[in-house]
């Protein structure tokens, strides 16, 4: 008998919080891997490395841990989902859990996605896509106190947080758990600028000038959303699929701003016809981002894949008026590889749904 949806999405998000919980135990397996390599080299090329192999290893159980410190309150409310014990130190400790590669993977890309939205390392990539978006949004809405403005697909929450600053009501939408439960802590249980540090970079040796490189230690947040937030801002954010949770929003919006989301859709048209939908009378549309779409390679998913050429020609059909229409480049999480980087040329534009005559 197949579980309930709600029994499927409980056993999703318990497998989620089960990848931080056993951050420390998936990622020793890749040291105990590492050492394993270094170790069944002959002596004359181990004396040929600058310091002894043994010295990367440490480094690396203790940036693990570093990691682990972080990770683990995100999560420890959550602890009671498994069996577990506290230890005689006062260290938790639960049964063994079994964690997907792709959750583990997940939880790392999710370190990189903090160092993009949360971090000062991060600011220079955020300046090249959320500062023009909010600058047409200015634009749009001079005076922003109680303009309502929609996010979806916003990660870590950074740019609803940033839009809330400046007065609009702003909500963001997202339906990663892995994202959530970041956003989550870093948007209402920080208490101070830099109370944490995580050496993201560490599970990716590839494309590095210096090992240095990998074990850069990152402070986080650079803000402290509790601090920053005026008193009268208003930021929510929506847990959910975004057409699930707004394709029934009508005339709701007015604005909705989309940056690196329009190609996460199976079916961008459907997204399309979803904005303009929530979108008042007058709304405005704020875009940015590249067209990787993100079901392209997989066999068993739709994924309409659209030229910018096809999907400017969708978004007119729908009856927006694109007023600007631009091409920005911009970086995504490339700080892990040095050696690597990997420019989009964005498709930026802004939109209006037709007012009612």
């Amino acid at each position: 008998m197949e579980a309930s949806p709600d029994v499927q999405e409980m056993n999703h998000f318990k497998e989620v919080v089960a990848a931080f919980f056993n951050y420390q135990i998936d990622s020793m397996k890749e040291v105990i891997r590492t050492h394993k390599n270094f170790a069944s080299l002959k002596q004359e090329y181990l004396d040929k490395l600058p310091e002894p192999f043994e010295q990367r290893i440490n480094r690396l159980k203790e940036s693990i841990v570093t990691n682990y410190f972080f990770l683990v309150h995100l999560v420890h409310p959550h602890r009671d989902l498994f069996d577990h014990e506290i230890l005689p130190d006062g260290r938790l400790q639960l049964k063994k859990l079994e964690v997907p590669y792709k959750n583990v993977s997940k939880l790392r890309s999710t370190l990189r996605q903090i160092v993009r939205d949360w971090t000062a390392v991060g600011k220079p990539e955020r300046d090249m896509c959320y500062t023009p978006v909010i600058q047409e949004l200015q634009k749009s809405f001079p005076q922003s106190k109680g303009v309502s403005v929609l996010v979806p697909g916003c990660g870590l929450g950074r740019l609803p947080y940033e839009l809330a600053k400046l007065g609009f009501k702003a909500q963001g939408n997202e339906f990663s758990y892995f994202m959530l439960l970041t956003s989550d802590y870093l948007l209402n249980k920080t208490t101070e600028a830099n109370q944490f540090k995580i050496m993201p970079f560490i599970h990716d040796f590839s494309n590095v000038f210096r090992l240095q490189d990998v074990f850069r230690e990152v402070k986080l947040p650079d803000e402290c959303a509790a601090h920053e937030l005026p008193e009268d801002s208003d930021l929510s954010m929506v847990a959910g699929e975004f057409l699930e949770v707004y394709s029934q929003q009508l005339g709701v919006w007015d604005s909705v701003v989309t940056c690196f989301f329009m190609d996460t859709a199976n079916n961008i048209i459907e997204y399309v016809d979803t904005i303009y939908k929530a979108l008042k009378p007058g709304g405005v549309w704020v875009n940015f981002g590249p067209l990787l779409y993100h079901y392209a390679d997989l066999e068993d998913e739709v994924s309409i894949d659209l030229s910018w050429e096809e999907f400017r020609h969708v978004v007119v059909q729908f009856g927006f008026e694109i007023v600007m229409e631009d091409s920005k480049k911009s970086s995504y999480a490339s700080e892990a590889n040095v050696m690597l980087e990997i420019a989009y040329n964005c498709i930026f534009f802004k939109a209006i749904k037709p007012a009612l005559v």
